[in-house]
């Protein structure tokens, strides 16, 4: 459960737009990185509603220029089926962030462009693996009983290069959580 909610909120609320160098692919200048407490006081800003949340991650277009055919509308097909419902609890509606950079520190990521302001959240990111590059800019909107994000992201090197753009959402259902779906 903790896992599926670090998902939404980091899809959420990780985001990207601003007029800065290397905006168009997603690269963060280095002259633009934050620090981790720097992102964490912009993420901070959000406050969610404590309670069952139903999300939903929606791909709009997937470029997959090295996979068999029909494999990008199998891809497309599969992730747009699935819609979650999960809990927040009091504490992590508190302090979103917590479970969202829990176990960062072992991996190659650079922050930059981080705001929450008046229901508007914006940033990007940019991390290495296993010799490539993920770069993602994200811009949406929070308020306590929903969240809209459009996200870009393009995957380079690495076995599969791969470039997408999808939409989260999220709404508040209620003050009790359940178990099922």
């Amino acid at each position: 459960m903790r896992a599926r909610m670090a998902m939404v909120l980091a899809a959420a609320l990780l985001a990207a737009c601003s007029d800065k160098p290397g905006d168009k692919t997603g690269e963060i200048a280095a002259t633009d990185a934050m620090s981790k407490a720097e992102v964490k006081a912009e993420i901070d800003k959000v406050q969610l509603k404590p309670g069952q949340w139903e999300g939903r991650f929606t791909v709009q277009d997937i470029d997959l220029p090295n996979a068999p055919a029909g494999v990008k509308d199998q891809m497309k097909r599969v992730m747009n089926q699935t819609s979650l419902r999960y809990c927040v609890t009091p504490e992590q509606a508190a302090n979103p962030s917590a479970e969202m950079f829990s176990g960062q520190e072992q991996r190659n990521c650079t922050y930059g462009g981080f705001e929450a302001k008046g229901g508007k959240v914006s940033g990007k990111v940019s991390c290495k693996a296993q010799g490539g590059t993920m770069n993602a800019t994200m811009s949406g909107s929070y308020a306590p009983e929903s969240y809209a994000m459009d996200m870009d992201m393009k995957m380079d090197g690495g076995p599969q290069a791969m470039a997408m753009t999808a939409r989260s959402e999220g709404k508040w259902i209620g003050p009790d959580c359940t178990m099922d779906k």
